[in-house]
């Protein structure tokens, strides 16, 4: 598992690396920024969102650089969170980069976003989405479903722009965060799985690549978008 020592659930500070990947949600969560002046509630969209940050529709237009309280709401889940303004899009909205928010809220944030990702990689499978029967050497490592870490060496049935489908014998829970390394390239990637189901005494496991349109496997498919372009 990753260290989280530097997230905003810690207490600390934190910085939006640019790597971040941004999902423009089908169903968004309702948003409320203060006003950083009044602290009067301002109209606002939900654009987009990521682990570090989110851009907001708004016509208000604060001063660059400023932070402002932000509370996002979905399903009963209420996330609130301090925002820097990173930039201005006239007309558009704020690119907001989060500067700190609770352990609790940092949680509700990843499985949102977690959720996303594997509905996505799910529904892309069934949409028929390009993808082709190949055989890799790949490495996957994580936690399993006792919460013990485990490393497997396998070969990928299916691979596509959005991840690929991988036997296992290590049993693991939909949702987790599993890392995912090209044995042949060695260059590694973070993905979620997205299902797993019995098979044959192993488990097959759909991976989703957190990010996308990464040069993981040795052939190119067309590009996929799961961001907002405002926010590149």
């Amino acid at each position: 598992m990753s260290d989280r020592s530097n997230k905003p659930g810690r207490g600390h500070k934190t910085a939006e690396h640019r790597t971040s990947p941004r999902y423009r949600l089908p169903s968004p969560p309702e948003v409320e920024i203060l006003h950083a002046e009044t602290g009067v509630p301002m109209h606002a969209r939900l654009g987009d969102l990521s682990s570090g940050g989110c851009f907001v529709e708004t016509e208000y237009q604060p001063d660059l650089g400023i932070e402002l309280t932000i509370t996002l709401k979905k399903s009963g889940d209420l996330l609130k969170a301090r925002g820097q303004v990173v930039r201005i899009s006239p007309g558009k909205g704020l690119a907001l980069v989060f500067t700190y928010m609770g352990a609790e809220e940092f949680r509700i944030l990843e499985s949102w976003l977690s959720i996303f990702v594997a509905t996505a990689w799910v529904e892309s499978n069934r949409r028929g989405t390009e993808r082709i029967a190949m055989q890799i050497e790949v490495r996957v490592s994580g936690y399993n479903s006792h919460g013990t870490r485990f490393t497997e060496d396998t070969r990928t049935i299916q691979i596509s722009g959005f991840g690929c489908v991988v036997t296992l014998q290590t049993q693991v829970n939909r949702g987790k965060r599993l890392t995912l390394t090209n044995l042949g390239t060695k260059t590694t990637v973070e993905c979620l799985v997205a299902h797993h189901v019995a098979s044959g005494g192993a488990w097959q496991v759909g991976l989703a690549f957190i990010a996308l349109n990464q040069p993981f496997w040795p052939v190119e498919f067309p590009p996929v978008e799961w961001s907002h372009p405002d926010t590149k």
